[in-house]
């Protein structure tokens, strides 16, 4: 009676024994525990490369952008300050280049364009008695010369926020070679990018809105300084 009942109290442990043995050697139920935890670790890897390419091609049109731009305007003998589309040299004709460059991204919208023309302070172009008439082109040499803002233009559309970085007192690199009758142009472009735009609902703290900035200095290709003037 006495070895029936200790087998009997015996039996439970037994038994669970014998399930967790079973349990553990079971392999029911690990594809679905498996696919709980790889799947939300592939999609986390794939939104990464998929934010870190949107922020490089931001990047990547911005600086496109200022540089085709730069280049462009290096090559007019003159603009015209005109927000309209009637002429190649209208202020408007560069405004809808920048929009076209920077596509997709919409720049009108988004972000800002600041044109600035750089001349040599003591040279008779950089203070015309009449601007925009051609003159004789003042003497060139090695000599060190000071930079000095010649005009500076900005996109209608350009946000409040987005103020050019160029000032009477920072105009070029202390590293750009400017030289006596010189001239230069400053192209800088602005471009507001969302980080995380496609997880933002999900993520409350995702870091904000981004400014992209770009600055290019470019020569003038007639060696004297870029005339803004006034509309025909």
């Amino acid at each position: 009676m006495t070895s029936l009942l200790r087998t009997r109290l015996r039996h439970p442990i037994v038994e669970s024994n014998a399930i967790i043995g079973r349990l553990m050697r079971s392999d029911r139920g690990s594809v679905m525990i498996e696919f709980v935890i790889i799947v939300p670790l592939m999609l986390l890897v794939l939104l990464g490369f998929t934010e870190l390419y949107m922020y490089m091609r931001a990047v990547s049109i911005v600086e496109h952008t200022a540089f085709v731009l730069a280049d462009s305007i290096g090559q007019m003998p003159q603009i015209l300050n005109d927000n309209s589309t009637s002429s190649v040299n209208n202020l408007g004709s560069l405004w809808s280049a920048a929009m076209l460059l920077a596509a997709p991204n919409a720049l009108s919208s988004q972000g800002g364009v600041i044109v600035t023309s750089v001349c040599d302070k003591a040279a008779t172009t950089c203070n015309p008695i009449t601007p925009c008439v051609p003159s004789a082109a003042s003497p060139q040499s090695l000599t060190a010369a000071t930079p000095k803002i010649y005009w500076q233009a900005t996109a209608p559309w350009n946000s409040s926020v987005m103020t050019t970085q160029v000032t009477s007192t920072s105009i070029l690199p202390s590293a750009w070679p400017f030289r006596t009758g010189d001239s230069a142009i400053i192209v800088e472009v602005f471009y507001s990018y969302t980080p995380f735009s496609m997880t933002s609902v999900f993520w409350k703290t995702a870091p904000g809105v981004q400014t992209i900035y770009e600055r290019v200095y470019a020569r003038t290709r007639s060696g004297q300084p870029l005339e803004l003037c006034p509309a025909q």
